[in-house]
């Protein structure tokens, strides 16, 4: 109470400051989100539909990641989404880097022909690959007809086609895959 015979509501995380907290039992909660039910985390991380979104959160909070992960979230099991968590974790290491420091290409080829190895990788992504790394990327070219339709994916360099890829028989679903510079 105060003079005037009001009282003053305080939290009690609020009633002194995190620095003064003496012990673990004063101290704020360091995870908000942690206070949630394990079923409303994954309501949120359902509604979760950007692959950078999804790095973003299982770097914030790796508990909530590996609940998507064991949950079997289509977004979180993506091969796009090793993609994200690479370019998030390059993006961090830039930003603790010194001032001055050169900048790197956010996605290196090696990446690029990793996503495209996997079974799962969909030329769906090739849009968001655009957005995320404009300077390097994957094209997709469809050539031939019957038996011999190919889908064709290449490293792309800006406006530039580069090196072969994989090479998908539309018809029997055999796929190639190619090394090296050329393919």
């Amino acid at each position: 109470p105060t003079d005037s015979g009001t009282k003053i509501h305080t939290h009690p995380y609020m009633s002194r400051s995190p620095r003064a907290a003496r012990t673990e039992e004063d101290a704020p909660p360091t995870d908000w989100l942690g206070e949630l039910p394990p079923e409303l985390h994954l309501r949120i991380l359902e509604g979760v539909d950007d692959f950078s979104d999804c790095a973003a959160f299982s770097l914030a909070s790796p508990r909530l990641g590996l609940l998507a992960l064991r949950s079997g979230l289509a977004r979180f099991k993506d091969p796009l989404f090793a993609v994200a968590m690479r370019l998030l974790l390059i993006e961090r290491l830039h930003a603790g880097s010194f001032v001055g420091a050169p900048i790197m290409d956010t996605l290196n080829e090696a990446t690029l022909r990793a996503y495209a190895a996997d079974r799962r990788a969909t030329a769906d992504h090739f849009p968001w690959l655009a957005r995320v790394s404009p300077a390097l990327g994957l094209s997709s070219e469809v050539t031939g007809a019957g038996a011999s339709r190919a889908e064709h994916w290449r490293l792309r360099r800006g406006e530039e086609n580069g090196a072969n890829l994989r090479r998908r028989l539309l018809q029997s679903g055999t796929v190639q895959h190619y090394e090296g510079e050329q393919g």
